[in-house]
């Protein structure tokens, strides 16, 4: 069997028993990732109820809110909107990702949490809690392992595709042929 990366229940979009899953390593400060992300959503558009999508942090150290920005995510996915909270941080990050600190940062990703509907007192209490950064460690790690050199990196069957151009074109070739064979 492929590898099959594990993850919060949040973390994955689509049915249990889809015949393809693609992992998506990425880093909510990362240009491209915000690119890729229509993407990723039209694929999934294209083959309703047959395709899962699993998203894995892979947070660059040279992006300074990119760690925050995947632990906001995370409290956000525990208050049931991880992929509104996703979606917002890629539509919006030509706005945070300037921020001079990561305090500031900090009050952006409330500010969403809060738009979202969730509470900001749990939130605040998530983001301060230390199982949060090391969910999002774990994935570092795990991408480290899987040698993720660049973000957005695609894991489709055990094939591995990097960027929105190759997610697009390879990409769908190679879940095309895969449901094919299903």
């Amino acid at each position: 069997p492929a590898w099959e990366p594990q993850v919060p229940e949040y973390r994955r979009k689509g049915p249990p028993e889809a015949k393809v899953v693609i992992a998506e390593f990425s880093d909510f400060q990362c240009p491209a990732c915000a690119l890729a992300a229509p993407h990723l959503k039209s694929i999934l558009d294209l083959f309703p109820g047959k395709i899962a999508v699993i998203f894995k942090h892979r947070a660059w150290d040279f992006h300074p809110h990119a760690r925050q920005a995947a632990a906001a995510a995370e409290c956000a996915g525990k208050g049931g909107k991880f992929w509104d909270f996703h979606d917002r941080l890629f539509t919006s990050q030509s706005q945070w990702s300037v921020l001079a600190s990561t305090a500031a940062s900090r009050e952006v990703f409330a500010g969403m949490a809060k738009e979202l509907g969730l509470e900001p007192a749990p939130f605040a209490a998530c983001l301060a809690d230390p199982a949060t950064d090391a969910l999002v460690a774990a994935d570092l790690k795990e991408a480290e392992q899987k040698w993720v050199n660049s973000t957005p990196t695609f894991l489709i069957g055990g094939r591995r595709f990097v960027g929105a151009t190759q997610l697009r074109t390879l990409g769908l070739n190679q879940v095309e042929n895969m449901l094919k064979k299903s």
